[in-house]
């Protein structure tokens, strides 16, 4: 080969010294970079086949921020390390903190690049630590909170940022671990601070979701025939140039692999896979490996230490894997360097490109490349290395047997639970594998399978998680109590409250649980006995784990007992008590770390649930907003459906109609993926309102079908949903299909809807008698309770008035409605009793107040997003126009007799007394009186004698 060819080939893995027919991408680059000077947050995504230059692109985006003065965080992913949590950033971090003499201790205000990048590496390494802690038995001391972490690390690069801008650049995102992966897109949605960019490369058939939105998309297409030549010696001549360019299909790294092939070579391969169908991937890794086989043994043996270490891959690490002395293996990382397969960034060797690297690994032999995991495994424990780099090396060699290998694979799945579930399952099922079948480890077994319910019960998979928990409930040790609350959990998921009630109350039966263990065994059983509509029950396992945790510091687990005590005695009536329990409830959870709130997220819905029932909603979106975002980011499937659900409630309550309707249908989405029906029905019973008010009867009717084919298993959902349907068939005019029977159990809290719904239905049946009677009782319920009961109450009250036509009563008790509606926030029902309002005013015949409650009444309709509603509402205003021109002309048609007994009807005489005032019969009476009330039209004697003190002397008569 000519030097001039050597020059310009340098090798495989070693990038061309300038980029080729790329000045448009570079013109971009230098913008997105001028863009994030200017205080801009970009995405810029570099996409393309392998070997297309991606990575020589990212490195010049790398060397252009470098230069104006960017701090520059580099990582990339391999396909060999794409189960380590974080493994990208890890890199990132590591590669920063080498470039920085970092001192240790935390990081101070004033702290560099340096500190802040060792300050991230704790963070993201603290896994070794939280696994640690769960084999220790503190498991929730030891969660890794993702959460946590995700903001952790964009306070590190906002202040990274903070006087120069941060550049994060991220290579072959499509091999990224998931951790990574959500990571990223958690500052791709919530950037660090202004100056921020994110550069990402990835393969075009493999692009991440986290990418799809990139403010400048870079899709590199392979290079023109002109760019091929340009690439190649200068004594090339024009047939090989053009065998080159078709067979490496303008592919700029196949092009290097094949720049010593000989012409009769290229020739076959041209003549066999021409042009751009050919798969030059496998050909390259051929390449790559006749390249690793020039090298002496030696230096291949270090690049297959190297390509099994990875990330580890220093001097040292290379020595132990290769079983080289120091000597040696510093000769051989020469050698590497020297051909140009890679370099070394400090004390750690790296491939030029993750192609290099594949070809060495898939090169050393299955049985060696076993072993030298082991080494690598071996040499992490010695030196407390991550926990994480530790499990990835045990995998590859574990063998049933190994309890060493086993407690590793089973600590960091324990550590991974909350932060990446899916490879705490993946670990799991592995370190039980591989774990002894002994007596003694039992318990550890045991441990392993509750936490390997609990992945795959977050995962959504409850009924394989409820099999595991079978295995674990019947053991007779400790851990398998921590089996039978989290399998109550499911079995609450599932509507099964009666096998969760029998299957607790055993084990809390069972004597020598410590005071925490028997708390959280007493949580969940006042949890079911809510669900069960028992709030007797409910409140006195509430108050008995409250006393077991007064002498415990554990904030979260208080706070959620506390909230189920609280939403107990709402069931119970007692609102004073209830208010109390919520707000130490809401005190205890905001003292509460992320990482201590995560194991009990799913009991923030019943703290909101009950903060939004007692008309606090400030606090219950702001508890449920870290609910759901500590549920997103833990991935915990099993309790997003709740917190949902009570989500969807609070912002029906607040008139935010179109989000409780997306929130509801984010939940039914969420119980359809862990196969909850209890939780399903729940869903679709929040939304039946908020549909019908926005969407109208027909969909909701369709919902509430749904609904009836599939309710609730709990006698409280069972009531609500009871409820809801049958105000969705009142608005439509229908009747419930054999008017169904409400639910035999029922609480205090769904009493007063329950009464006033049969209130409304037996007047809409013409039983004045019984709508009077429910809706007097409807009002007792709510006495002294919250605001929003008591609107309810006075709204069915009125309704029921109106049905015996005594319409200043029906308008003192809307009135009543529409102010405690308001005091409640609950926008909907507002409008509604403004509607009703205008209504009876207009029955009345007071047009001008009739007006003002439609007013009301619109803009209540209006803020709440209610279409239907107040669609209803405009023909309800129609009528009221048509109506107004009347009462003039029937108002100045009244006689003279007709204006003597108007005024004597309107003192509160009688027929029978008018008659004998005027010496006329009763029946001449009943006859103008009947008169007067058409010409003014109004039903009662109260409408008159209002419309008769609204018009004073000045009548107009015959």
């Amino acid at each position: 080969m000519t030097d001039d060819r050597s020059a310009a080939r340098g090798s495989v893995g070693q990038p061309w010294s300038e980029l080729v027919g790329r000045s448009h991408e570079m013109a971009r680059i230098e913008e997105a970079i001028a863009g994030a000077a200017a205080g801009e947050c970009r995405l810029v995504l570099i996409d393309g086949e392998p070997g297309v230059g991606k990575t020589r692109l990212l490195r010049y985006l790398i060397e252009r921020a470098h230069a104006a003065g960017r701090t520059v965080l580099a990582g990339s992913a391999t396909e060999f390390e794409r189960l380590v949590p974080f493994g990208m950033y890890v890199d990132a971090f590591t590669r920063l903190s080498d470039e920085h003499d970092a001192p240790g201790g935390a990081p101070t205000a004033d702290a560099g690049p340096g500190e802040l990048a060792e300050a991230a590496l704790r963070t993201l390494l603290s896994a070794g630590e939280a696994g640690a802690a769960g084999a220790a038995g503190d498991t929730d001391r030891g969660r890794l909170d993702r959460y946590h972490t995700y903001r952790g690390i964009r306070a590190l690069l906002t202040h990274l940022a903070a006087d120069r801008g941060v550049v994060l650049a991220l290579d072959d995102l499509h091999w990224a671990d998931g951790p990574s992966l959500e990571l990223t897109e958690f500052l791709r949605r919530r950037p660090p601070a202004a100056g921020f960019l994110l550069a990402i490369a990835c393969r075009s058939s493999m692009i991440p979701p986290v990418a799809g939105d990139a403010v400048a998309r870079l899709s590199l297409t392979p290079l023109d025939e002109d760019a091929v030549a340009s690439l190649m010696p200068s004594d090339a001549d024009p047939r090989r140039r053009r065998l080159m360019y078709q067979v490496s299909g303008g592919n700029p790294l196949f092009l290097r692999a094949l720049l010593d092939t000989d012409d009769n070579t290229l020739t076959e391969l041209a003549d066999g896979r021409p042009g751009a169908a050919l798969a030059l991937e496998q050909t390259l890794l051929a390449v790559l490996r006749e390249e690793l086989d020039r090298l002496t043994p030696t230096a291949r043996r270090a690049a297959h230490a190297a390509a099994v270490a990875g990330e580890l891959a220093s001097l040292v690490v290379i020595a132990h894997i290769a079983e080289l002395d120091a000597a040696s293996a510093a000769t051989a990382v020469d050698e590497l360097c020297r051909h140009g397969l890679g370099t070394l960034a400090g004390a750690r060797f790296t491939f030029h490109h993750p192609l290099v690297r594949g070809a060495a690994y898939d090169t050393c032999g299955p049985g060696w490349r076993v072993a030298a995991h082991a080494r690598a495994a071996g040499y992490l424990r010695r030196n407390d290395g991550s926990l994480a780099l530790l499990a990835h090396h045990t995998e590859r060699y574990a063998e049933h047997g190994d309890e060493q290998a086993a407690r590793t694979l089973g600590d960091a799945g324990i550590a991974y639970l909350d932060s990446a579930p899916a490879t705490a399952v993946r670990l799991l099922r592995d370190a039980l594998r591989v774990l002894p079948e002994r007596d003694d480890l039992v318990p550890y077994r045991g441990h392993l399978l509750t936490c390997l319910a609990k992945g795959t019960g977050v995962m959504g998979s409850l009924t394989e998680s409820r099999r595991i928990l079978q295995e674990v409930i019947h053991l007779p040790h400790e851990v398998a109590t921590a089996a039978v609350a989290f399998s109550s959990v499911i079995s609450r998921l599932l509507g099964r409250l009666d096998e969760a009630r029998a299957l607790l109350g055993a084990r809390t039966g069972q004597t020598g649980h410590d005071r925490r263990v028997r708390a959280q065994l007493l949580l969940e059983r006042a949890s079911v006995a809510v669900l069960r509509a028992d709030p007797g029950e409910a409140r006195g396992h509430a108050l008995e784990a409250v006393g077991l945790l007064s002498e415990t510091a554990d904030p979260a687990l208080g706070a959620a007992t506390h909230a189920v005590l609280a939403l107990a005695c709402l069931q119970d009536g007692d609102i004073t008590a209830a208010r109390a329990y919520s707000r130490r409830a809401g005190w205890l959870m905001d003292s509460a770390s992320d990482n201590a709130l995560i194991p009990h997220v799913e009991l923030i819905a019943p703290l909101s649930w009950g903060e939004t029932c007692l008309e606090r909603p400030g606090e219950a979106a702001r508890h449920l907003a870290r609910g759901v975002d500590l549920a997103t980011m833990s991935g915990g499937s099993y309790a997003m459906p709740y917190l949902l659900i009570a989500q969807a409630h609070q912002r029906a309550r607040a008139g935010r109609l179109a989000e409780a309707i997306e929130t509801a249908r984010h939940a039914v989405a969420a119980s359809e993926y862990i196969q909850s029906s209890e939780t399903l029905a729940m869903a679709r019973c929040v939304m039946l309102l908020p549909v019908l008010w926005r969407h109208g009867t027909g969909p909701a009717m369709k919902l509430a079908g749904q609904l009836a084919e599939a309710a609730p298993g709990s006698a409280w959902w069972q009531a609500m949903a009871h409820v809801s349907a049958a105000r969705v068939h009142l608005a439509a005019g229908r009747a419930e299909p054999g008017h169904a029977p409400p639910p035999s159990v029922l609480t205090r809290d769904t009493e007063v809807e329950r009464l006033a719904v049969q209130s409304i239905q037996a007047g809409a049946e013409g039983d004045v008698g019984t709508a009077l009677y429910r809706s007097a009782a409807a009002i007792a319920a709510a006495a002294d309770g919250p605001a929003y009961r008591l609107g309810i109450a006075y709204d069915a009250r009125a309704r029921a008035l109106c049905g015996r036509d005594d319409l200043a009563g029906a308008a003192v008790a809307a009135r009543i409605a529409t102010e405690r509606f308001a005091e409640s926030g609950a926008v909907g029902e507002r409008g509604l009793a403004h509607q009703l309002l205008a209504t009876i005013f207009g029955r009345m015949g007071d047009v001008v107040s009739s007006r003002a409650e439609i007013g009301w009444a619109k803009a209540a309709y209006r803020e709440s997003g209610a279409d239907w509603l107040a669609g209803q509402l405009a023909r309800v205003e129609r009528q009221l126009a048509a109506r107004g021109p009347r009462h003039t002309a029937r108002e100045t048609a009244l006689t003279a007799r007709e204006r003597q007994v108007a005024e004597l009807v309107s003192q509160g005489l009688t027929n029978r007394e008018v008659a004998e005032r005027l010496q006329v019969s009763q029946k001449t009476v009943e006859t103008h009186v009947a008169r007067i009330f058409s010409k003014f039209d109004v039903r009662s004697r109260v409408a008159l004698t209002r419309r008769m003190a609204g018009r004073g002397d000045g009548w107009n008569h015959r």
